[in-house]
């Protein structure tokens, strides 16, 4: 059981791993009597090895919805740098192994180096690829940038879709709704081989359509 448990996250300290289990627990009570969470194919998801999960981003709440869902691979995810100045975002994230993202610098090298390395002691990793929280609810472009993370590291890439944080949580609200009806859903893996054979924005059009098909497929399930 142990074993099992230090695979959530190689090479992190045990305590570590049980303090996300907790704040997994009471955010999984929180959702599901809140927003009546639903998570699907929670088993696509690799249990080991390099795993780089690719979601939408509707709002703040988005890191936690991913990893409610896939709770057997404890992630690190990328965030803007500027969020940690919220004392609720440090409160809400902080269990999520934060991997902070200076958007004003021209592709953050660092934050890229720090997830590539994850990435290789063979973590999964979560990444927001349209760069920024929509405003409108649809899925944008996606930044060239990831493609180096699969290159560098050679990661299985899981698409991932969420539907309901927007409406619980819009870009320009303060806080968000306490009722709603929120998803997750995940994608078959897809081997880095695969995607490193195409052109890069074939890559990323791919990538992007995968992950709206799965939101609208997911969109349906919840009769949003």
């Amino acid at each position: 059981m142990l074993k099992r448990l230090r695979a959530r996250q190689p090479g992190t300290p045990v305590y570590r791993i049980l303090w996300w289990q907790l704040y997994h627990g009471i955010t999984f009570l929180w959702f599901v009597a809140c927003y009546r969470f639903r998570a699907y194919g929670v088993r696509r998801v690799p249990d080991e090895g390099p795993v780089l999960l690719l979601s939408n981003h509707q709002s703040y709440l988005d890191p936690i919805i991913v990893g409610l869902g896939a709770s057997k691979r404890q992630f690190h995810a990328m965030a803007r740098k500027t969020l940690w100045d919220s004392a609720l975002f440090r409160g809400l994230t902080v269990p999520l192994n934060p991997v902070p993202v200076d958007q004003e610098s021209s592709g953050d090298l660092q934050a890229m180096k720090t997830c590539i390395e994850r990435l290789k002691q063979g973590h999964a990793v979560l990444v927001f690829p349209e760069g920024g929280r929509t405003e409108d609810g649809r899925v944008h472009d996606f930044a060239p940038g990831i493609m180096l993370l699969v290159k560098r590291a050679k990661p299985r890439v899981v698409p991932v879709a969420l539907e309901g944080a927007f409406d619980a949580w819009p870009k320009g609200r303060k806080a968000p709704r306490l009722r709603g009806t929120i998803g997750c859903v995940y994608g078959e893996p897809i081997a880095a081989d695969e995607l490193l054979a195409m052109r890069t924005h074939d890559a990323l059009e791919m990538l992007k359509g995968r992950v709206e098909k799965l939101r609208a497929e997911l969109a349906e399930r919840l009769g949003s």
